[in-house]
């Protein structure tokens, strides 16, 4: 047995413990106590000891350093893929560091969670949260924590067991946002498009930013259809893929709002007898259904209650995963409705303007609950990547610059993803299909 000793049992500790334990698959059974537990410490000298504390009390342990404090963005690299937190460094020794809290710092979106106590909500847009280095986002610094810890204890008891390497798991999912062309739609997809011939302009990149005013232009006075369920059967199909169909409950709403109005889905699919259809037919293909949870949803568990049962009554299927529409989270809100409408697996937590790993994880994780100090029931998959990422907030239209992403499925022992494609995004108003076949592509060849 290995005997984790510290000074105090904290909740934070016993969850990024059992994090690890459920991550890097740990065979061997555990125990955590503390110092003043002389007992329990005297009687299981013979086993595994591993410190967590201010010093080290134990000869022949694995000592972990304890430095529970830190400063968002202010950290430093001990390795090209390892930013630590200065402040959890002991001392001027670069490599011996506090490596449980540097992982619930970013695991429990320690940072998001003040933030939004100071009234800062960061909600789906990573420019909005307190660190500015964007290349932090495309390192599972998580997974590296937990890999340094876990060869620090082989090597230390090689006699402790840890389960092999799993086969990445990369859920591809589709948010259903329209059916088809709404004017709410004719305003917003524009507005990227002049928003990137802005950029290109000031670039003195005038061909360009011509082309995307063009495009902005056309997009809004061309007609397209938005039913394209059938073309992605036919290229997952050719793939040899299955999706998961985020849908929109239509509720009716006591209020009017400009926001609503402009951001929510508009398609109502207790009404629309060929949507539900459709559903079944996903479903019975062997595709998953979750609920896309309109925008204020994130933030008020009656709306969020009510799309669900509409959904479901709708199809006849229980629905336990979800992802809120726009990616919009609150620390304080959104996961205690996904605990208390008994969500199963959740795939929000991704920022909607860059890839990456949001909260420093590239496996399946229980989010933590600041509020009560206890783990949520349910499993967040990370969503690492969202067409409109590479489409609508960057200028490269592309999959180029991917090494981060297979850089990081190679590294990480338990893989579990999430990618969105728009089901939109198939038709003749976008053809980002070839950036998603050329995607899964690369996945297939790296699993290979």
């Amino acid at each position: 047995m290995i005997l984790i000793i510290t000074d105090e049992v904290e909740p934070w500790f016993r969850y990024i413990w059992d994090q690890f334990a459920q991550i890097n698959s740990l065979e061997t059974k555990s125990r955590i106590t503390s110092y003043s537990d002389h007992l329990l410490v005297s009687s299981n000298n013979n086993n595994q000891i591993i410190e967590y504390g201010t010093e080290q009390r134990f000869g022949g342990s694995l000592f972990i350093p304890k430095r529970g404090k830190f400063r968002s963005g202010d950290y430093v690299w001990v390795d090209d893929d390892l930013p630590v937190y200065r402040d959890t460094i002991d001392g001027d020794k670069k490599n011996v560091y506090d490596i449980f809290y540097n992982a619930f710092i970013h695991l429990s979106r320690l940072e998001e969670w003040e933030s939004e106590k100071r009234g800062r909500y960061i909600r789906s847009y990573s420019f909005n949260h307190p660190r500015r280095d964007r290349k932090i986002w495309k390192i599972p610094i998580v997974n590296s924590l937990f890999n340094e810890l876990e060869k620090r204890i082989k090597t230390r008891y090689p006699e402790v067991r840890f389960g092999n390497r799993a086969r990445p798991m990369i859920e591809m999912s589709h948010d259903v946002d329209y059916v088809n062309k709404t004017i709410q739609l004719r305003i917003k997809q524009p507005f990227f498009n002049f928003l990137k011939c802005c950029k290109q302009l000031l670039r003195f990149n005038v061909s360009k930013g011509v082309s995307n005013f063009k495009n902005g232009v056309n997009f809004a006075y061309r007609s397209c259809d938005y039913w394209c369920f059938d073309c992605w059967s036919k290229l997952e199909e050719e793939l040899n893929i299955k999706s998961v169909y985020y849908f929109f409950g239509k509720s009716e709403h006591r209020k009017l709002s400009p926001t609503r109005w402009l951001v929510d889905p508009s398609y109502d699919i207790k009404e629309n007898g060929r949507l539900k259809e459709k559903c079944k037919e996903l479903i019975s293909d062997g595709n998953k259904i979750g609920i896309h949870g309109s925008y204020f949803s994130a933030e008020d568990e009656r709306l969020f209650r009510k799309e669900k049962e509409i959904l479901e009554n709708s199809i006849g299927y229980e629905i336990t995963k979800s992802r809120q529409h726009w990616l919009n989270y609150y620390e304080g809100r959104t996961p205690y409705i996904h605990t208390a409408v008994r969500i199963e697996e959740d795939s929000t937590l991704g920022f909607i303007d860059v890839p990456g790993f949001r909260a420093g994880a590239g496996s399946i994780y229980n989010p933590y609950d600041h509020q009560n100090n206890i783990p949520f029931p349910f499993k967040e998959i990370p969503l690492v990547m969202v067409d409109s990422q590479l489409y609508d907030y960057s200028d490269d239209y592309g999959l180029d610059d991917l090494r981060w992403l297979f850089d990081s499925i190679r590294k990480i022992k338990n893989v579990a993803m999430s990618v969105a494609w728009h089901q939109r995004a198939i038709s003749n108003d976008y053809g980002w299909d070839e950036g998603y076949r050329k995607l899964v592509s690369m996945i297939k060849n790296e699993d290979s």
